[in-house]
């Protein structure tokens, strides 16, 4: 008998008959991924406050027990960030609020134009559901350029980032209010993103000075890097010219 991946009794069946948990391979694999994809679709019951604790106590050593077969004690990742996702989306048809348009007006023009530019901004922030898993397998794909010492593959990491975007989508989504009573505030808004990430890529990997260097210049030009594909992608999608994204006034 070998004991439970997730609570340690030891048994011999395919079924831990303790907790429920089936029994798995170490490491995790793109079909794992993607049949946790369809299941989250249809099934939320799961243990999401404990997986949120459990990040913000070490976004790696979460990542890490996962991987290590621990799976019925926490939110599997594609599920968190699709209830992540919809959070976003509920809170921001609840109170009314579009980010583009609340920036716009924070920056003192009386109405938010009508430009190709504008156009293009509004269907990523109204899309963003279909845009972030650009931004993470970009994640995944520059930690393992910077970081090859570190033994994960690049589903593993990806994993990784589905649970720290999913986190920093329920995190940030909870300062929406904040963003309505004082709008300046959505600048908190991008701190609190940037520092999950940066958090999250650091706790990763062996801690050093050079790895803490890469993880926070890493975040900021993957997420640049990740605008300006995106930008570029619905501008294509929409008709709207390239030199339109960049034109003033």
């Amino acid at each position: 008998m070998t004991p439970c991946a997730n609570c340690g009794n030891p048994h011999a069946h395919a079924y831990c008959p303790q907790c429920g948990q089936q029994r798995l391979k170490p490491g995790v694999r793109i079909g794992e991924v993607l049949n946790d994809f369809v299941g989250g679709l249809y099934n939320v019951d799961a243990p999401i406050l404990f997986t949120l604790r459990s990040f913000f106590n070490g976004p790696g050593a979460l990542t890490r027990s996962f991987l290590a077969g621990k799976r019925k004690a926490y939110t599997p990742p594609v599920r968190m960030f699709l209830m992540g996702v919809g959070f976003y989306y509920a809170m921001r048809w609840l109170l009314n609020w579009d980010p583009v348009d609340a920036a716009v007006l924070d920056a003192g023009l009386s109405a938010v134009p009508d430009t190709p530019a504008m156009q293009v901004n509004h269907w990523m922030s109204r899309n963003v559901n279909l845009l972030l898993p650009i931004l993470m397998m970009m994640l995944a794909s520059f930690d393992r350029l910077l970081f090859p010492r570190t033994t994960l593959n690049w589903t593993e990491r990806l994993v990784h980032y589905l649970f720290a975007v999913g986190t920093y989508l329920i995190t940030a989504t909870l300062l929406i209010p904040l963003y309505q009573v004082w709008p300046g505030s959505q600048l908190l808004g991008m701190l609190v993103i940037f520092g999950i990430l940066i958090a999250a890529a650091i706790s990763l990997h062996q801690r050093s000075v050079l790895n803490v260097i890469k993880a926070v210049v890493m975040v900021p030009v993957t997420f640049m890097v990740y605008v300006v594909v995106c930008s570029v992608l619905v501008a294509w999608l929409l008709g709207v010219p390239l030199e339109a994204l960049v034109a003033r006034g």
